[in-house]
């Protein structure tokens, strides 16, 4: 964030100061990341409350605080009617003294890992400044966007929807003049309501830009390639079609799980190493290579780039355990369509070891849940799954479905709670075993993940 008075945060939130105008250089949303001369933010909570914290942000060096109307604070103060709010507001005025490029990633699978890769890439030749974690609602585009520090270049946020229309307010805000769209999924349909809902509200990044904006399109999912018509702006596409912009060819999976391809724009090709296991990957990167060539950064060194591009944590994360078993760690989140190519993954990395899939919930699928997680365990039949652990009850039809189509009653285990699941591993895994752990975050598998490690 560019050092502002408190009375000009005020004036951008359209709250009232009261106390000694001081200067701020940063915000924070945790109390525990306060530092010296930074501004909380005092957000509600369904479990704490950040006014709770007010003092502790001042104890660690606050210069101010932003608090709804009404809190008594010992310390400069803007007051305002919501802080959620207010927060959003001072992300669009923060936006408007920013004169670089923003860049937002949209899309039912793959938004985190593209959103590193494309950084990654952009770092290459521009000073980049990128979401944290998975900052991608209200709260963390803003935070995305006042971190940013003053000589940033470009910003590349991820933009994520619980319900139509959150992705074109995040897009009033971010104003991006570049958006990526990876996909079009089942994800949060219990939310949406219906796959058509879903589709248009897929559209609300494209339909956001302007004349001078540009849409960065996937090739290969024909819904997000029908985007092209709707918006305003130049589009370009990336994919393993023939006919994407930016495409991939000879592309091959090693025993490990990590893609390599060509990456091929007109007469360009570069090879590419990626160091993320998935076949899916590749699709990821082509859209942050799409996004470099938009910038005008060099093929050879987007290929650089990604070569050596690392994503967030509990994303496709493998490991050896003390013991010698093989641990992939995806358990971040999971949908009908993250769940198939994990699975797939994992077979391939397997090889001729046992695989055993520990498996959780994919959440906010709504009515189509029960077939959606039979899928699942009919997948897991077919790729040969030696051992299938299910964690919590909605995960059970995966089991069901799994026994039903020929697996080994035997070698399929249903649990209510993770660390049994965790025992159930550490009993059946040997040395050279392949452990996937996938599942929604609810599922609380990544505590499983770090009990092995």
């Amino acid at each position: 964030m560019r050092p502002r008075t408190m009375a000009d945060v005020a004036r951008a939130v359209g709250g009232l100061l009261l106390g000694e105008d001081r200067v701020v250089s940063s915000i924070a949303i945790d109390s525990r990341d306060v530092v010296a001369g930074g501004l909380f933010v005092a957000l509600p909570g369904t479990r704490v409350d950040g006014h709770r914290f007010v003092q502790e942000a001042f104890d660690r060096g606050a210069t101010g605080v932003l608090v709804r109307d009404g809190c008594t604070v010992d310390g400069p103060a803007v007051h305002v009617r919501g802080t959620a709010e207010a927060l959003l507001r001072l992300a669009a005025d923060e936006r408007t003294r920013f004169t670089g490029t923003v860049v937002a990633i949209t899309g039912a699978n793959g938004k985190t890992s593209t959103k590193d890769m494309t950084a990654a890439v952009c770092e290459t030749t521009f000073s980049t400044h990128a979401s944290p974690k998975s900052f991608n609602n209200e709260i963390g585009l803003p935070v995305t966007i006042l971190g940013a520090p003053p000589d940033t270049e470009v910003i590349v946020a991820e933009l994520g929807a619980r319900r139509p229309g959150d992705v074109a307010l995040l897009c009033e805000v971010a104003r991006p003049q570049v958006v990526v769209v990876t996909n079009v999924g089942l994800a949060h349909i219990e939310v949406f309501g219906s796959w058509d809902v879903i589709v248009e509200a897929s559209a609300e990044p494209v339909e956001a830009l302007g004349e001078d904006g540009t849409a960065v399109l996937s090739a290969d999912d024909p819904v997000v390639a029908g985007y092209a018509g709707r918006g305003r702006g130049a589009v370009v596409t990336f994919g393993r079609s023939t006919d994407a912009d930016v495409r991939a060819e000879a592309v091959s999976l090693a025993a490990d799980g990590l893609a390599s391809f060509d990456l091929v724009q007109g007469s360009a090709r570069e090879r590419v190493g990626l160091t993320v296991p998935g076949e899916h990957m590749v699709m990821n990167a082509l859209a942050a290579a799409a996004v470099g060539s938009v910038l005008g950064v060099p093929v050879e060194a987007r290929a650089r780039a990604l070569s050596s591009a690392t994503v967030s944590p509990w994303r496709m994360e493998s490991f050896e355990t003390p013991s010698g078993v093989r641990v992939l760690n995806d358990s971040y989140n999971a949908n009908p369509e993250s769940m198939a190519a994990a699975l797939r993954t994992a077979r391939w990395m397997a090889g001729e070891h046992r695989l055993i899939a520990v498996l959780g919930q994919m959440a906010e699928l709504g009515v189509i849940a029960p077939r959606e997680h039979e899928r699942v365990g009919e997948l897991a039949a077919r790729l040969r799954v030696d051992r299938l652990i299910t964690v919590g009850a909605d995960a059970e039809p995966i089991a069901i479905a799994s026994v039903r189509e020929g697996v080994e009653p035997d070698n399929v285990a249903t649990y209510d709670d993770a660390d049994d699941a965790l025992a159930d591993v550490r009993a059946h895994a040997a040395p050279g075993d392949l452990v996937l752990l996938k599942a929604s975050r609810v599922a609380g598998l990544e505590r499983l993940a770090e009990a092995l490690r």
